[in-house]
């Protein structure tokens, strides 16, 4: 007896999982961004291209932050990715019991 095969929940799990990926990729590519901008275009008030105390406190806060929600992304982009292997590893031991009840 051939056992049945799950492609709709093989699907759906390599889509989530690829969704998690593609989440962490991009925010892979936003760190890249953020980490390449140089500290002086990031502290200089744009009015005066000068560094003054609010325009650094403006950038460091704005670094925190972005580094904060890059951290939230990668996070949830992994939990993401791990439900999707879990969801296919899932299919495939249903897979596996359904063959063993069938010999």
């Amino acid at each position: 007896m051939k056992p049945h095969r799950d492609w709709l929940g093989r699907i759906t799990a390599l889509a989530i999982t690829l969704l998690g990926v593609g989440l962490m990729v991009g925010c892979f590519y936003l760190a890249y961004e953020q980490f390449t901008i140089s500290p002086r275009e990031l502290m200089n008030n744009p009015s005066t291209h000068q560094p003054d105390l609010p325009s650094i406190a403006a950038g460091v806060w704005a670094s925190v932050r972005n580094i904060l929600l890059l951290l939230v992304m990668i996070i949830a982009g992994g939990m993401i990715a791990n439900r999707g292997v879990g969801l296919y590893l899932n299919v495939r031991r249903a897979e596996l019991e359904e063959l063993e009840r069938g010999k």
